[in-house]
């Protein structure tokens, strides 16, 4: 009996001293493999990804607590990577940061310690402008890092004191959309463009291009909108085969818009916009030939706006009067009295003549008024001023004399290639001027390469005479009087019908 029952209870006996040995054994704790940090890029550049690697001999699932002293979490602080941000400083310091790791039952720590840099500052300034182009957006308010500034009519801004590392500008105006564009904030100034855009404050510009005297569409020219320090901005089109184009989002206000085919600008205009849409067709110049009946000499001639201008300089040569002789027709640096001569100089080819003002006005050689061919005549004062206001000039500067900037007029008439130092210009006229010098009131020739000179049929005073003046190095376009002893070249018009 004793037998048997000691082989029952002996087993239970065991199993009770392996249950009390094995809830007694001792926990092993976790144990940390290593703790590193690495800097994030970012604001002030004192952002940190702190991690632990951490195991459990038996294999128990850890939890983590990260520490500070001095900074801040941003997000988790139970995992085993967390980020954290050194507090601003203006001295360079060294802060402690613990990971705690633990299995459930035992807890282990680790010590990092992190060299923090001095936080340091920059200013940033720029511009506000509408997306495509460099057309400021005034009265915008442009913030970063907290802090804000509101754009000039310029679209200027200045912000101050700004944490240097990555940050966000942003731009809001009301009915516009928010700009925003990234920036790596350096030490010193920064500088940086912020483009937003408004459906109310913009238009749809669309039409057909045509030549003014084919009426033919201009399929494949480029339509584009210039910036206000003229270079091309963003919006651009190039017309159908049908001739037609369309730019969208172009700013209200008064723009320039330019139109080029392979080769060359064939047209610059100013147009003025406020609404959301605007049919707007182009006339593109296209030279013609006629044929003055004086002397068979053929010449180009081009319609600008409402009136016909030859694209040559007159060459009518009836006779020649040597440089020295005061009086009459020149030809630059000839000093013979023969016209067959004088016609087959280079000079003569390719500038033609140079006029004194009693001659250009003239009945006696030309077509019973002036010296021009027959249906053509001098251009009046006016005249001049017609097309130089078709071609953007600024109404109010018209009767001013000396150089007159607004609208490049100069550039627009100057031929695209023979000025001296690259003053070319952009000939979109098609008035194509060549620079022919002149012929100066007490004798001698001046300025080929340099310099072009036309009269008009416009009496200033007794001895003197309106004329209009280009220079190689000005995009404007002079309005002068000289003597009328002078010699300049001239340009008719054709008579309205």
């Amino acid at each position: 009996m004793t037998t048997r029952l000691s082989r029952l209870i002996f087993p239970l006996i065991l199993a009770a001293m392996g249950f009390f040995l094995f809830s007694c054994e001792k926990n092993l704790p976790p144990r940390i493999i290593k703790t590193e940090f690495a800097k994030l890029p970012g604001i002030g550049n004192n952002s940190f990804t702190v991690r632990v690697e951490a195991s459990d001999p038996e294999l128990d699932p850890l939890s983590y607590r990260w520490e500070a002293d001095k900074g801040s979490f941003t997000g988790a602080t139970d995992q085993n990577e967390a980020v954290w941000a050194a507090p601003v400083t203006l001295s360079d310091g060294s802060y402690k940061i613990v990971v705690n790791v633990s299995d459930g039952k035992d807890e282990t720590s680790d010590t990092l310690f992190i060299p923090v840099q001095a936080m340091k500052f920059a200013k940033l300034t720029g511009f506000a402008l509408f997306t495509g182009c460099k057309i400021p957006v005034g009265g915008a308010v442009v913030t970063i890092d907290g802090k804000t500034d509101t754009t000039g009519l310029d679209g200027s801004f200045d912000i101050d004191g700004i944490r240097v590392g990555r940050q966000t500008i942003t731009a809001r105006k009301p009915d516009f959309t928010t700009g925003a564009v990234d920036i790596l904030v350096k030490e010193g100034v920064n500088n940086a463009v912020v483009r937003l855009t408004s459906g109310k404050y913009t238009c749809r510009l669309y039409g057909n291009i045509f030549g003014n005297m084919s009426q033919q569409p201009k399929p494949y020219y480029i339509v584009t909108i210039l910036n206000p320090d003229n270079t091309l901005s963003e919006l651009t089109n190039i017309s159908s085969a049908g001739g037609d184009y369309e730019i969208s989002g172009i700013p209200h206000g008064l723009v320039r818009l330019i139109v080029k085919d392979d080769l060359r600008a064939r047209m610059e205009t100013l147009i003025y916009l406020e609404t959301a849409e605007r049919l707007f067709n182009i006339a593109i110049p296209e030279p013609f030939r006629f044929i003055d009946s004086r002397d068979n000499r053929e010449y180009q001639a081009v319609r600008i706006s409402s009136q016909i201008w030859m694209a040559e300089n007159l060459a009518y040569i009836p006779h020649v009067t040597p440089s020295f002789e005061q009086g009459g027709i020149w030809v630059y640096d000839y000093s013979g009295f023969d016209p067959g001569t004088a016609r087959l100089t280079d000079n003569y080819k390719k500038f033609g003549c140079l006029y004194d003002w009693p001659t250009a006005i003239s009945d006696l050689h030309g077509n019973g008024k002036d010296i021009c061919p027959p249906g053509w005549h001098l251009p009046e004062d006016a005249e001049w001023k017609n097309m130089e206001l078709a071609l953007g000039m600024d109404p109010a500067e018209l009767d001013s004399t000396g150089w007159r900037f607004s609208g490049d007029v100069g550039k627009k008439i100057k031929f695209e290639a023979g000025w001296d130092s690259d003053g070319n210009g952009s000939n979109s006229s098609s008035f194509s001027a060549l620079p022919s010098g002149y012929r100066y009131a007490t004798g001698g020739f001046l300025g080929m390469g340099g310099f072009a000179t036309f009269w008009t049929a416009s009496e200033f005073d007794a001895g003197s005479a309106f004329r209009r003046y280009l220079y190689y190095n000005q995009p404007a376009i002079g309005r002068f009087n000289d003597f009328t002893t002078s010699g300049f070249s001239v340009r008719c018009v054709k008579d309205r019908d």
